[in-house]
């Protein structure tokens, strides 16, 4: 009878369920208002006893919200107090990017950890300090604790979650690890520096820097990118408000963590030069974590262990040591930015995840606050992916919508910000992309053999694809193939900037070469992804002894490999074996600059620190430095590069082609800004200071020392 009342049922033998039998034959529905009303009675009292009590799923909301508020106040606790700073303040940031469970193995957490830091950190400046409250050191470490601690909250089984806060790691995921390691040792000289005098003595020797440090100086007085900082009092537009900052963000963000406030421009040349060369280990790391997440580099870890050490000495020994040691970090972010999105696209398995559009999304918004242009690098392979994301959006439930829309949004946001703020320079992009600078050449001969490499072995992957019956390795050759087919859009590119720099200038210059530097560092990732998945799955060892002593042959040939690009062991040029790579021979560069340091960098960073009027230019001696340079670096040192300062730089141009004219020079730029000042040189303060009288400015000369 089911659930009805037994009067219904004796008065109605043969009515089951609101159906009624007449003539043991055809139902039809009862009418029944008693039978009606029963069913209703017995609805209600199915009803749950704690209907009106939080559900399970309520009560684990709750915990997570508390969980996440605990943690909060007392990572802020922590920091306010400076219990939680320095080094195990940097120390716990990078346990947290570890544990945060974005992926379950290790290199592809690390991929995807580094993507979304590296993207989503740097838009928290535009966020200003004044506003927030707090420095962003401290947002970083509450926001990565928060998750976590709210992810395990909301667990139904929260012990299980602990424990998936561990990532898998096989021996391939110590690759990534021991290549920060050699980058770190590649950059031994700038990571061990502690000296502001050794610091600046570096950082002078290489002109970029100056722009570089003083984006980062006016981030970490302020607490905040540029573009959003208050006009000063004299009301002049700030120096690099339309340059790209995600790096030097980044960088305030590490300098957050080891000290909250700003203190001095002593710590801050110091911090500037240790955290431009760990940015650089890091974004090494990233590169590397994304080769080994590949699926097909994991399944023949031993054999491709050679191919992921050749493609890493490129980036640390190779061309990759251009821009790592000729001041341009931030482009070597941006090339690692791009190198790694791509990457991450490799790794998706027939569907994109949630949390592959966030990494991809925010490796995107990294590329544009650094260097804009590189989004040529990946524009084919997140063209195809896309298409292939809308042309099967039916497999796609309505959450991975709404999650991957939020992720898209807060992407566009990033993205157009940099946009937004370098549209002032969009007119003069093509004077821009012709202008001549300083920047060491990749070897041509290498650069062809890599970038045909790529296209062989990508278009050997689509010849192979359509003659493989396992769907997955097909899918996996596809996909590595359209990746290096998305080369051309860049070979074209960078073919029309030699063009048109030949033609304007009549010899190719500086943004050919960088942007050449590019697509070598995209390349040689390629190159191992497309061997990779070339070769065929792994078949049973006929024993183990023969499978480790093929491993340990392999691992050999790895270590070996990494000599590719010059030979790279330190100490044995008593014994006739001097190193010949890059980076070792700028090191030493380096070590040598900071063991006689040129005698004008003191009297540099004299002429910041000394106390002096807020409109003030400094003026070196002849024959110690770039005057130009010289004035930038003031400026930069004391936070007040500005659009008057780099207008007023220009007016040195006279003084630097002959220093017999510093008195005319200087007294013409007093007479025409009646509130600047001139800080000089002793060895030029007396001729300037006589002839300043004629001009009734000599009261505005200051001697230096």
């Amino acid at each position: 009878m089911g659930r009805l009342s037994q009067t219904t049922a004796m008065h109605h033998p043969y009515r089951y369920q609101g159906f009624t039998f007449t003539n043991w034959g055809k139902p039809h529905v009862s009418t029944d208002t008693n039978d009606q009303q029963c069913l209703r009675r017995r609805a209600g009292a199915r009803t749950p006893r704690n209907a009106t009590a939080p559900g399970p799923q309520l009560r684990r909301h709750s915990r997570g919200i508390l969980a996440l508020a605990i943690v909060v106040g007392t990572v802020v606790a922590l920091r306010t107090t400076g219990l939680l700073q320095g080094t195990p303040a940097l120390i716990l940031a990078a346990a947290l990017v570890l544990l945060l469970p974005t992926a379950r193995v290790m290199s592809q957490r690390v991929l995807f950890n580094g993507l979304i830091l590296a993207g989503l950190v740097p838009l928290t400046w535009w966020l200003p300090e004044r506003v927030m409250g707090t420095d962003h050191g401290t947002l970083l470490l509450a926001a990565l604790a928060g998750i976590i601690a709210w992810w395990i909250g909301l667990a139904k089984f929260p012990a299980q979650r602990i424990r998936n806060l561990v990532p898998r790691a096989r021996w391939i995921d110590t690759i990534p690890f021991l290549s920060a390691l050699l980058s770190a040792f590649s950059l031994g000289t700038m990571v061990t520096i502690r000296s502001p005098i050794d610091a600046l003595s570096v950082l002078t020797s290489r002109w970029d820097y100056q722009s570089h440090f003083s984006i980062y100086y006016m981030i970490r007085r302020h607490g905040e990118v540029i573009p959003t900082i208050p006009q000063g009092t004299a009301g002049d537009a700030w120096g690099f408000a339309e340059y790209p900052q995600g790096f030097h963000a980044l960088l305030a963000t590490m300098s957050d963590l080891l000290r909250p406030s700003y203190t001095s421009v002593d710590s801050e040349l110091v911090g500037f030069m240790n955290l431009q060369a760990v940015c650089s280990v890091l974004t090494v790391l990233i590169v590397a974590a994304g080769l080994c997440a590949l699926p097909a580099v994991r399944r023949r870890a031993a054999v491709m262990a050679s191919g992921i050490a050749i493609a890493m000495a490129a980036w640390i020994y190779g061309p990759g040591s251009i821009p790592a040691y000729e001041g341009f970090a931030n482009f070597y972010l941006a090339c690692g930015m791009a190198t790694a999105t791509v990457l991450a696209v490799l790794t998706f398995q027939r569907r994109v995840p949630v949390i592959g559009v966030a990494a991809v999304g925010a490796g995107l918004v990294s590329i544009c606050n650094n260097w804009l242009l590189l989004v040529s690098l990946l524009a084919v392979v997140l063209g195809i992916r896309l298409w292939t994301v809308v042309r099967q959006r039916g497999s796609y439930s309505r959450r991975w919508w709404i999650l991957s829309s939020a992720c898209i949004s807060v992407s566009m946001l990033g993205i157009a910000l940099p946009i937004i703020q370098i549209s002032p320079l969009i007119e003069q992009s093509q004077h821009i992309l012709e202008a001549q600078g300083g920047i060491a050449y990749p070897d041509f001969g290498l650069a062809l053999v890599a970038i045909i490499l790529a296209l062989v072995l990508g278009f050997a992957n689509r010849s192979l694809a359509v003659r493989t019956d396992s769907l997955r390795l097909r899918e996996e050759r596809l996909d590595v193939s359209r990746a290096s087919a998305g080369l051309f859009i860049p070979i074209a590119l960078g073919i029309w900037l030699a063009v048109s720099q030949s033609v304007q200038n009549g010899a190719i210059s500086y943004y050919f070469y960088k942007y050449l530097i590019a697509l070598l560092l995209v390349a040689w990732p390629l190159i191992v992804a497309a061997a990779a998945t070339l070769i065929p799955p792994p078949v049973p060892a006929d024993g183990h002894v023969r499978r480790r002593g093929l491993t340990l042959a392999l691992c050999v040939l790895a270590v070996t490999a990494t000599q590719v690009f010059g030979f790279s062991v330190p100490g044995l040029q008593a014994v006739g074996l001097p190193a010949t790579a890059r980076p070792l021979t700028d090191m030493s560069d380096q070590q040598t600059r900071v063991h006689s340091t040129p005698a004008f960098v003191p009297r540099l960073l004299q002429s910041a620190r000394l106390p002096q009027p807020a409109s003030t230019v400094y003026i070196p001696g002849p024959g110690t430095v770039d005057p130009i340079l010289a004035a930038r670096w003031q400026w930069g040192m004391r936070g007040m590069s500005s659009s008057a300062t780099t207008d007023l730089s220009f007016d040195l141009v006279d003084l630097a082609k002959d220093y017999n004219q510093a008195p005319e020079v200087i007294g013409r730029i007093l007479t025409r800004n009646s509130t600047l000042y001139a800080i000089v040189d002793p060895e030029l303060f007396e001729p300037v200071y006589q002839y300043l009288l004629g001009l009734g400015v000599a009261d505005r000369l200051i001697r230096l020392g």
